[in-house]
């Protein structure tokens, strides 16, 4: 147990006075005893407090070392934290002021204490400032303010404050803690995202107005180009181009021009002007000569356009201008000049579309004229037919007269002779001869008559249309007494002729008089390419929707080049001919014509020592 030398000292005395008792009269001694008693009482409770106090004393002393600990670490970040920190008392004024808070003013530490915060708020953030600092004091919580900061030392810089309030037990208001950062290169980065996100809104609705223009405009080219493809009129092409152009460009005015190179000239044929631009002097119907605009005609006629904007007020058109010419490989044909605002200009997109359509109206009006020289052609083709008809049709009516006439003169001649020989012998070798000659005469005047008969009916089923008179014909019965006569000339050349038909075959409703022709002349064709010993087969046979008649001969082959051209007029094939026969070429025109009147097709195929011919004719 530790006493303190105070107290050791008193109760040593006390027993030094206890001791010395014994000297005293008794009733002093009671006296004594008593008093020293109550005193060593006292004693031992100042002994007992007196140890209190030490622990208290002790407990205070460690409570101070630790607060001490506390306040250094308060004050080591205070002052090496790497935000400025300020402490001010309820009206902004500075108590404590961190070296960072220093640092970003440019001045000492020293210099901020005692110095109202609001002396170093920008000039524009102050009134502000005082609103904020009137609400701190009402609202207790943190709050986060952003202002401008400037000293004379330093240039404004943008700054984040955090204050918070510090208040006593009585909620009294005591002082306020600032955090202080330097947000300049935030606010850059802001600004700058601002910025960006401004320039990328921007760019998104630039491209987003591009893609609609060019949506716009390729609708725009497709709706020029079905009009200028669908037309073969170069007047309504450039016509349209012109209108079409001004309507999707926007344009004041757009005229097109059509060039004479010879003549070196550029004449205006075609514009089309807005309805609130209509008081423009027009230049329709102008003829310029390309020597007045030399140079710009010189770059027309190279395939190269030009943009370009009238100084001179008193142009005719003072507007931005942007000719393009109209041209393909085989040159220039003419120009297309487009007319805005004088304050715009055109566009990449807007140049892309103009050449598309400057491309596509190049392209329709060599077209256009491609078809007006070939409709010039095809017209005078025409009269150049229709003269060969009437020359055909003529000089077959004159032909025919006179082969009548030889013929009909032949006959009697012959009949004459007849009568002579019934009244004399047997006929001398001169009358042998006279016979003879009478029998050519009559075969090539048959042969002439047969030309002329297929030249007119060629001529008359190529001009006139004649109606078909339908009959019901029963094969079975007609086609025997058709082939009946050609039986024996067949036989004289030993060929053999053969009908096939097939079973049941239903009745043909045609005309009789048109497959009669059909039948003849291919016939009559089998007949002359058929070598001697040949075959020459006729089946018919019923299809789906049509009677098929099939007619072959033995024969040599035929160039697949050659067999092509088998029915066109006047086109016989070389060296096919074993009986050495003259034609016309005519014949299998004439088949074919009349197989299509009566609404059939006719084929030519080619087997080995083969050749066919289908006829088919649809069930009616």
């Amino acid at each position: 147990m530790t006493i303190s030398p105070q107290l050791n000292a008193v109760y040593r005395r006390v027993l030094s006075l206890h001791q010395q008792s014994d000297e005293l009269p008794a009733a002093y001694q009671k006296i004594l005893a008593e008093g020293f008693e109550e005193l060593q009482a006292v004693l031992e409770e100042l002994q007992t407090s007196e140890e209190e106090v030490r622990a208290q004393s002790e407990a205070l002393i460690q409570a101070y070392q630790t607060i001490e600990i506390e306040r250094q670490r308060y004050q080591d970040l205070f002052e090496f934290a790497p935000d400025g920190y300020l402490v001010t008392d309820r009206a902004g004024k500075i108590q404590e002021a961190n070296q960072v808070m220093a640092q970003m003013l440019k001045v000492s530490q020293e210099f901020l204490v005692g110095k109202p915060l609001l002396m170093f708020i920008e000039q524009g953030d102050r009134f502000k400032f005082h609103i904020k600092l009137d609400e701190l004091r009402l609202i207790d919580k943190i709050q986060n303010w952003e202002v401008r900061l400037r000293s004379k030392f330093c240039l404004p810089f943008d700054a984040a404050l955090t204050v918070s309030a510090v208040c006593d037990f009585t909620d009294e208001l005591i002082n306020l803690r600032w955090a202080v950062r330097d947000i300049t290169e935030h606010k850059q980065l802001q600004r700058f995202t601002e910025w960006l996100n401004v320039e990328l809104e921007t760019r998104v609705q630039e491209r987003t107005a591009q893609l609609q223009q060019s949506f716009h405009f390729e609708a725009g080219l497709k709706r020029i180009t079905d009009k200028v493809r669908d037309s073969l009129d170069e007047s309504h092409i450039l016509q349209a181009a012109v209108q079409e152009l001004t309507l999707v460009l926007g344009l004041v005015c757009c005229d097109t021009a059509v060039y004479d190179i010879d003549l070196a000239t550029s004449t205006i044929l075609y514009e089309f002007t807005t309805a609130d631009e209509l008081t423009s002097p027009s230049a329709l119907g102008e003829v310029v000569s390309m020597s007045t605009l030399q140079e710009n005609y010189y770059q027309l006629l190279q395939g190269s356009y030009f943009q370009f904007c009238e100084i001179d007020t008193h142009s005719v058109r003072p507007y931005a201008i942007l000719a393009h010419p109209i041209f393909d490989d085989q040159g220039v044909l003419g120009d297309l000049w487009l007319f805005k605002q004088r304050q715009d200009t055109f566009s990449e997109l807007e140049i892309r579309l103009v050449q598309q359509v400057a491309n596509q109206c190049a392209i329709a009006i060599r077209q256009a004229r491609l078809y007006q020289a070939s409709q010039a052609q095809i017209e005078e083709l025409q009269k150049l037919d229709c003269l060969k008809d009437d020359f055909l049709s003529t000089i077959s009516h004159e032909l025919r007269s006179p082969i009548a006439n030889v013929k009909m003169a032949a006959q009697m001649l012959k009949l004459a002779l007849a009568q002579d020989r019934s009244s004399t012998s047997a006929p001398s070798n001169g009358e042998n001869r006279i016979n003879q000659y009478l029998k050519i005469l009559e075969a090539e005047c048959d042969r002439e008559i047969k030309l002329v008969n297929d030249l007119l009916d060629l001529q008359r089923f190529q001009t006139v249309q004649q109606p078909l008179v339908l009959e019901t014909i029963q094969l079975q019965q007609w086609l025997p007494n058709l082939i009946a006569p050609l039986q024996g000339l067949m036989e004289a050349r030993q060929q053999t002729l053969q009908l096939i038909l097939a079973f049941n075959l239903p009745p043909l409703l045609s005309n009789a008089a048109s497959l009669e022709r059909i039948l003849e002349e291919l016939l009559n064709n089998a007949y002359k390419y058929t070598p001697q010993g040949g075959n020459i087969t006729i089946m018919v046979q019923t299809q789906a929707d049509s009677t098929q008649i099939k007619i072959s001969n033995t024969s040599a082959e035929i160039a697949p080049d050659q067999l092509t051209r088998i029915f066109e007029k006047f086109y016989r094939i070389p060296s096919s001919d074993p009986w050495k026969q003259s034609g016309t070429g005519l014949g299998l025109a004439l088949v074919q014509h009349l197989t299509h009147q009566l609404g059939g097709t006719i084929a030519v195929q080619q087997t080995i020592g083969q050749l066919h011919f289908i006829v088919d004719l649809p069930h009616r």
